[in-house]
């Protein structure tokens, strides 16, 4: 996961004192969890003090020395978060922890502030980046709006000085600061240009040659494509059930004047764990390589909804 990728979308950002995160290590020490969901629950209100509650036992922890200065009360659930064990060596000479969180169930990072130096721990959610989250994190990333010579302008302004803040570049190139985020992300995604999460700038950094295109990356297979696109085409009905903690989705995806009948089982993790279709490409390989188009379109209008409210 590339953080310059990921902070491509709105986030959320606070700071957690060291024994605050000495407190967040504890827990996970000293439980183990059985079962799930295994997620952490940050609540932010604003004036107040963080406080974190550990699923599924329902621990809460209140973060006294660290209190949030955003401007409305939020709530975000983000999981992995038995790596955050990573950051306990560093709590001893850490001034700070700086959290920057992208969504429910989306990527998360960590910065320690170590005086001279930053160390970033960057949390996907899950071990293993799996069939069972797609449709979900690649589709959020915004695309750029920019025109082609906007975009060229933008890139050759970012050389000039090979780091800026993009609030900076604007002004300098005397362009509206959306334009110049749109070209930025765009950037980032090909891998011309990588964001600095805790400086808050851009740097240029061309990972490749040639350089790639939004379409070869927007999607990681041709079904992620027309999962999305039956979207789009508003082609998918669906209805939820809750069932044993575990949400069961069952609907009807038309493609070209046939319908097709998906069926998705989702765990308290949010994770795949059964499904089944009537298209061919589920009675040939069943999920041995991952859902097809009309489980993933399933699944994202379910992602969706769930995003309205």
């Amino acid at each position: 996961m590339q953080v310059s990728s990921a902070m491509s979308i709105p986030a959320t950002t606070f700071e957690l004192h060291p024994m605050d995160v000495y407190n967040i290590c504890f827990i996970l020490k000293r439980h183990k969890e059985k079962e799930g969901p295994r997620s952490i629950r940050y609540i932010l209100k604003p004036g107040e003090p963080i406080r974190l509650i550990f699923e599924p036992w329902n621990y809460e922890i209140k973060c006294l020395r660290s209190v949030y200065t955003g401007n409305e009360p939020k709530e975000i659930k983000v999981w992995g978060r038995r790596r955050l064990l990573l950051l306990e060596r560093l709590i001893p000479v850490a001034n700070s922890f700086k959290v920057v969180l992208l969504g429910s169930g989306l990527p998360s990072f960590y910065v320690a502030d170590l005086g001279d130096m930053n160390f970033t721990l960057g949390l996907s959610g899950w071990t293993a980046n799996d069939w069972s989250r797609l449709g979900n994190f690649d589709l959020l990333a915004p695309r750029a709006e920019a025109d082609a010579m906007t975009m060229q302008k933008v890139f050759i302004g970012l050389k000039e000085k090979w780091v800026e803040k993009p609030e900076v570049l604007a002004s300098r190139l005397q362009l509206d600061k959306s334009l110049v985020l749109g070209a930025l992300s765009a950037f980032t995604q090909q891998g011309k240009a990588i964001y600095d999460l805790n400086n808050n700038c851009y740097r240029v950094r061309e990972l490749s040659r040639e350089t790639l295109t939004l379409e070869s990356l927007r999607f990681s297979n041709a079904r992620e494509e027309k999962a999305n696109r039956f979207f789009d085409n508003r082609s998918i009905q669906f209805k939820a059930d809750v069932s044993e903690g575990k949400q069961k989705l069952t609907g009807t995806v038309k493609e070209d004047n046939k319908a097709f009948n998906p069926e998705l089982v989702i765990d308290s993790d949010e994770r795949i764990v059964s499904g089944k279709c009537s298209c061919n490409f589920f009675h040939q390989n069943k999920l041995m390589q991952g859902p097809c188009e009309h489980m993933l379109a399933l699944r994202i209008a379910f992602r969706k909804k769930q995003n309205l409210y």
